[in-house]
């Protein structure tokens, strides 16, 4: 059995170092483990394991969540939601770099994803920030450290990935979220709003908006509460699976986007049209009059339906080859750490594990704190996704082993691939900011006609690093008071025997 342990921590090991890729590594770490240590049909097994985890009705919700993301993304939505929450936030000591993390948590709440909020909120937030004389380093910072929340706060494809794997259940694991989730937002601006006191010249005090501003302005974020109400309040009535409410949020998502960027001749045209033909008896004549009024007010422009109709397919187009790609990696990767599941568990590898684990008699925090700093080393070369799925099947026999709850180091595990997507040197978030940074100072250079400034991902390094300890903080809270992620699912649920 040494030899076999040896033998598999080797070779990942090496395939990691040379550069392939996850699915690949696992996969292929799996299939020589089998041919050499085992005299199980490799290629039954493989095909058996392939058909039955693309077979999993809960996994479908990943791709689902991941083309809502990616709707949302290019629907402008986050737009007009940035500029809203924008109005509120501006008068606390920080200015808008709180409203980078409250808009991150929001938008986070419908997305599900990483990559699209804080791809969706550095593109809205950072043309703002390059106006004002905000400290830049603490700007990327929070923008990095905002987009974290879309693994944590539900819907979550990251919580899903964990359940599927762990055979928890999903519902328990979101509403395990919700409570960390804000609370990890909280701590953040209320770690802004220190810094800002302490030292005033990293965030300019910001003109505060007029009460009938920020009210309007709350228009804006009734698609966003509609999204979130079509996918978690439906999950939470029981009136859908975690899959079916994915669904329901990548129509909704699609309703949003064709309405918002079709634009007000376009709506108009559509009700007069219907208005004209007979096809809304139903409505009140006054009703009807008033659109016909507005229709005459907002005449469609020649030409300007064909245009719309053109970009909306474009922007389904995209955010459906977009999605497929995101997909198609993850699943591959799945399918590769359930191929290494079985692989660990023929071979006895999980159990000899679990039985050297518990040999050191560790307490329930010594072990938690271990896995913890395994992690958090793990995830400053390695992307959280495959950070998640290429461990679980190690340590999961060994959580079980140490009955230890999982639904509660979920969440632990899911706020330390938050902070794996900021670590630098590979955090997949960095370099999505030090990316847009760079598009947008192109942009803006272009429209100045000057040369566009030269920037390294050095100071997103720096700026991530006050947001990461405070997640480190998180997790020491998660870990000392447990009931933070437990209290909610057990009272909603009830209490697990």
């Amino acid at each position: 059995m040494g030899m076999i342990l040896t033998s598999a921590f080797a070779m990942m090991g090496v395939f990691f170092m040379v550069g392939m890729y996850v699915a690949g590594a696992i996969g292929l770490l799996s299939l020589l483990l089998m041919y050499f240590f085992s005299d199980a049909p490799l290629w039954n097994i493989l095909g058996n394991k392939a058909w039955e985890t693309s077979n999993n009705f809960i996994l479908i919700a990943v791709p689902l969540f991941i083309l809502m993301g990616e709707i949302m993304l290019r629907s402008g939505i986050g737009d007009r939601m940035y500029n809203a929450i924008a109005r509120w936030m501006n008068r606390l000591p920080g200015g808008l770099l709180h409203t980078n993390i409250a808009s991150c948590s929001i938008f986070a709440a419908c997305a599900g994803s990483s990559a699209a909020t804080a791809a969706t909120i550095s593109r809205v937030a950072l043309p703002t920030f390059q106006k004002k004389n905000y400290d830049e380093r603490m700007v990327l910072g929070s923008l990095a450290a905002g987009g974290t929340l879309g693994i944590l706060i539900p819907p979550s494809i990251g919580i899903i990935l964990w359940g599927v794997l762990m055979e928890e259940s999903i519902g328990r694991l979101y509403l395990a979220g919700f409570i960390p989730g804000f609370m990890l937002a909280f701590l953040m601006m209320l770690m802004i709003a220190g810094l800002a006191l302490a030292f005033p010249s990293i965030a300019p005090k910001e003109a505060v908006s007029s009460w009938k501003d920020r009210f309007v302005g709350l228009l804006a974020l009734i698609p966003i509460f509609a999204i979130i109400f079509m996918v978690l309040g439906t999950i939470y009535m029981g009136i859908a699976t975690p899959t079916e409410a994915a669904a329901f949020g990548v129509t909704g998502a699609l309703v949003l986007a064709l309405i918002s960027n079709s634009g007000p001749p376009i709506m108009f045209w559509f009700l007069e049209k219907a208005n004209r033909n007979g096809g809304l008896p139903f409505l009140p004549q006054r009703t009807r009059a008033r659109m016909l009024e507005l229709g005459e007010r907002y005449p469609a422009i020649a030409g300007q339906l064909r245009e719309s109709m053109s970009y909306n397919m474009e922007m389904i187009k995209a955010a459906t080859l977009a999605a497929a790609r995101t997909s198609g990696m993850i699943f591959l990767i799945v399918i590769s750490a359930f191929v290494m599941s079985f692989a660990f568990v023929r071979l006895g590898i999980s159990q000899n594990l679990s039985a050297i684990v518990i040999s050191w008699d560790m307490t329930t925090v010594q072990l938690v704190i271990t896995l913890v700093v395994f992690y958090l080393l793990l995830g400053t070369f390695m992307e959280p996704t495959a950070m998640l799925l290429c461990t679980v099947p190690i340590l999961g026999p060994i959580l079980h082993a140490a009955d230890i709850d999982l639904v509660w180091f979920g969440i632990i595990s899911i706020i330390i691939s938050e902070a794996a997507i900021i670590s630098p040197p590979e955090g997949i978030n960095l370099y999505i900011l030090h990316g847009v940074r760079q598009d947008v100072n192109a942009e803006t250079a272009m429209a100045e006609g000057v040369e566009a400034p030269k920037s390294t991902i050095l100071d997103v390094w720096i700026g991530v690093l006050p947001f990461m300890a405070v997640m480190v903080l998180m997790i020491g809270l998660l870990i000392v008071f447990p009931e933070i992620a437990t209290w909610l699912p057990d009272t909603v649920m009830g209490k697990r025997g």
